[in-house]
């Protein structure tokens, strides 16, 4: 799509702009690189309305979230890569909202770095891992008032579970019959999606701020490729549960076949590349984690799985309405991708949480030994 130069003009950058191209192959916002004469490259982004109706609570939590990581690592020689920096626009707002009532944000470009859609080693894991652990642990103490619930109930996987079985009763799309075994999958598994909200009703665990979508390509990592740097995509930065980060990352890092992969023979998950995420996270952790937390966490790998299945289900119900897709069958074809995982999953559960134990109790030994 053609992106008027106006636009960019709004916000406090150079004005000279000599290109606008697409950026990116986000499922939600549309983004775009933009290249000015006279200054730095920027990011332009087009928020979801549909996905994101409250915009400017977005850039509210954005704003306050990205201050005060910049306060953070202030200190570190390449403090400038380790965090994104919103440019407000030129009347000094966070977005600007255009006569076609479109949202849009800028950023400055992250330059050079070097992004990637799937871990390749078990250091990588680790580094992953370590990272949004540290992510979470440097918002530990953000001073209140409370984030934004920018989508309310976004990983509440009961009640996905309930959105999920109205739809299919519904069938507004004339869908369901195109689905029954996967809406099957789903309601069978009613009785476990509700273990954490349980445990945060009843004060086992506490509630966190969490970034909400830990792909591998929400980390910008450093020019050679070794380290990731910077958190990027925080749009579902909000209050949250540790696990939804933590299962999340499992999801789509340990993953051996696509998001959307048609040959469910191709899909399991790696236990290395698990390893690695845990270790990493869990030495970060233990700055603010808690035990209890640290005891649901193979269980979280599961639940996040079958929820995004869910997600992708119910959007197929619906007539996909909230992710992008290249065919009419696209959403069908992700949930049963991430079933199938889910199947994987459970298999492996016992031996996922032993993993998990241990390398919690190792950390903590080699904490004792480094003091």
């Amino acid at each position: 799509m053609e992106i008027d130069q106006a636009i960019a003009q709004q916000f406090d950058c150079p004005r000279q702009v000599t290109r606008i191209s697409p950026l990116g192959r986000g499922h939600i916002n549309d983004t775009f690189l933009v290249l000015f004469a006279d200054g730095p490259d920027h990011v332009l982004q087009r928020i979801n309305h549909f996905v994101f109706p409250r915009p400017e609570w977005v850039m509210d939590n954005i704003v306050r979230v990205t201050q005060h990581l910049q306060a953070k690592v202030a200190h570190l020689a390449d403090c400038h890569q380790r965090s994104l920096k919103v440019i407000h626009t030129r009347m000094g707002r966070s977005v600007h909202l255009d006569d076609k009532g479109q949202y849009w944000r800028m950023y400055s470009r992250l330059h050079p770095m070097q992004s990637y859609d799937q871990l390749q080693t078990p250091r990588q894991a680790y580094f992953v891992g370590r990272s949004f652990g540290e992510f979470q642990g440097l918002l530990a103490d953000l001073p209140q008032p409370r984030l934004h619930e920018t989508i309310v109930d976004f990983h509440h996987t009961p009640r996905r579970l309930a959105r999920l079985l109205h739809v299919a009763q519904a069938d507004p799309q004339r869908r369901r019959a195109r689905a029954q075994r996967e809406i099957d999958f789903a309601q069978k598994r009613e009785h476990r999606v509700e273990m954490l909200v349980e445990a945060q009703r009843r004060g086992e665990i506490p509630e966190r701020i969490t970034h909400n979508d830990t792909k591998l390509n929400n980390l910008m990592f450093d020019e050679a490729g070794n380290e990731p740097l910077c958190v990027l995509d925080l749009d579902t930065v909000m209050p949250g549960l540790v696990h939804y980060d933590f299962g999340d990352m499992i999801r789509t890092g340990c993953a051996t076949a696509a998001e959307d992969e048609e040959d469910l023979e191709l899909v399991d998950f790696d236990r290395q590349l698990f390893s690695g995420i845990c270790q990493g996270y869990l030495e970060a952790g233990r700055t603010f984690l808690t035990p209890r937390e640290v005891e649901h966490l193979a269980f979280s790998a599961i639940l996040m799985t079958l929820e995004v299945g869910i997600r992708f289900l119910t959007d197929y119900l619906e007539g996909d309405l909230y992710f992008k897709v290249h065919h009419p069958e696209h959403n069908l074809q992700r949930a049963r991708s991430q079933f199938e995982l889910v199947r994987k999953l459970e298999a492996a559960e016992s031996q996922l949480h032993d993993l998990v134990m241990e390398t919690w109790t190792r950390s903590g030994e080699m904490e004792t030994v480094a003091g």
